[in-house]
């Protein structure tokens, strides 16, 4: 039965997929854009976004001008979406005109130093597009990406993903070996790891409260003393973004522990920074606070 529902899940996947071919990318984000809306008004997820912006900005705002900020987020998430799936169908100079990116220069600096490079995203802004605009500027990436449940699908999303230059790294026993390797020949290593972790993890605060944070990949690039960079976007215009790539310092000790701390704080530093620019922008639909610290409740079933 499960295989016969990921056929069906693949086709109507397939189908969305081709039906964008001949649409302008400009009008596809429009439609994302709608496909937002209606997921907002059916209330697909709405109490865990609604208490996401509810811990992380102040509980004084005015309900109507959070409201407004909710209805914004899930216009991103559709124009996100739907301008993924448009890429399929994209050259690799369309893909430069939808975004141009600021700080490429420090990559290559970085990359001079021979010990690779820990490019530490987040899912904001349009966040696939950004790795394949990073790659259509040169810059190989290896991502890191986790395993949907219907392989045909993850196939295909990862399919997107390596057309415009980005060599994914599949969740896999192998993978932690595959992604050390990468940064030992000196290529840029990208996670995203700002969603929820419940195992394996570390706490950092985000927004004032404790969030948990999975600490295996930042580890690789303070074990193997390699540069950390952070890169984000912003939306200009549907279909058209402004990518930006940051150097992160952090104090290093002799403790690998407290710096492999120091360098998780300095990667959600910057990102809550540019969340309170940019509220809208982020993918609100994770119980991002969902793990707790040992003998606090969970935050989303408490009433």
């Amino acid at each position: 039965m499960k295989k016969y529902k990921h056929l069906i899940e693949y086709l109507f996947f397939l189908t969305i997929l081709y039906s964008f071919y001949l649409l302008p990318p400009v009008f596809v984000s429009l439609v994302g854009k709608n496909f937002g809306r209606l997921c907002y008004f059916l209330g697909i997820r709405k109490k865990v976004v609604q208490k996401n912006l509810e811990i992380a900005f102040d509980k004084s705002d005015s309900i109507p001008e959070r409201e407004v900020t909710i209805k914004k987020v899930y216009e991103n998430a559709g124009m996100v979406l739907f301008e993924f799936l448009k890429m399929q169908s994209m050259s690799t100079n369309q893909i430069k005109d939808c975004i141009k990116i600021e700080g490429l220069e420090k990559l290559s600096e970085a990359l001079e130093k021979s010990r690779g490079v820990v490019l530490a995203g987040c899912h904001f802004g349009n966040w696939e597009l950004l790795s394949a605009g990073t790659c259509q500027a040169g810059k190989a990436i290896y991502g890191y990406a986790g395993q949907q449940k219907n392989l045909l699908v993850d196939r295909g999303i990862n399919r997107i993903r390596q057309k415009f230059g980005m060599r994914t790294i599949s969740k896999s026993k192998k993978a932690p070996r595959e992604m050390i390797k990468a940064l030992k020949n000196n290529e840029i290593l990208a996670i995203g790891g700002d969603l929820n972790v419940p195992h394996d993890n570390l706490f950092v605060d985000f927004f004032g409260k404790p969030a948990a944070v999975g600490k295996g990949q930042v580890s690789f690039a303070v074990k193997l003393d390699s540069p950390l960079l952070f890169f984000w976007n912003e939306r200009i215009s549907p279909f058209r973004y402004k990518g930006q790539i940051d150097v992160l310092e952090y104090q290093m000790t002799g403790d690998l522990d407290q710096n492999i701390n120091a360098a998780t704080r300095a990667i959600f530093s910057r990102l809550e920074q540019i969340i309170q620019q940019f509220p809208d922008h982020y993918f609100w639909f994770n119980r991002r606070w969902k793990t707790r610290p040992d003998g606090d409740s969970d935050i989303y079933d408490s009433k």
